[in-house]
């Protein structure tokens, strides 16, 4: 089996081969969990406040999944169309 996964070329080397996109999303996903973590952890926090970050935290994380889901159609769908034709009628 080979694989037959489009390989992206990196427009700018400092994301190496991911997106700005992504790399960011990475970022902030990382940031809140560890947000979430302390406020977890810290007896003084308010259940709204937690609250908060936990739905942020949801919210990130389905960003990061249907990112990632339509990236994995787009690169095998990429080129899959190549040997439909088009008809022509006169």
């Amino acid at each position: 089996m080979t694989d037959k996964t489009t390989k992206i070329t990196p427009l700018d080397p400092a994301f190496h081969g991911e997106s700005n996109y992504e790399v960011g999303l990475e970022a902030l996903l990382a940031e809140t969990r560890e947000k979430a973590k302390k406020l977890q952890s810290d007896p003084s926090t308010s259940s709204e406040i937690l609250q908060q970050t936990t739905e942020q935290l949801q919210v990130l994380e389905t960003l990061w999944e249907n990112y990632h889901m339509g990236m994995n159609v787009f690169r095998n769908a990429k080129g899959g169309r190549d040997g439909i034709r088009e008809v022509k009628t006169e």
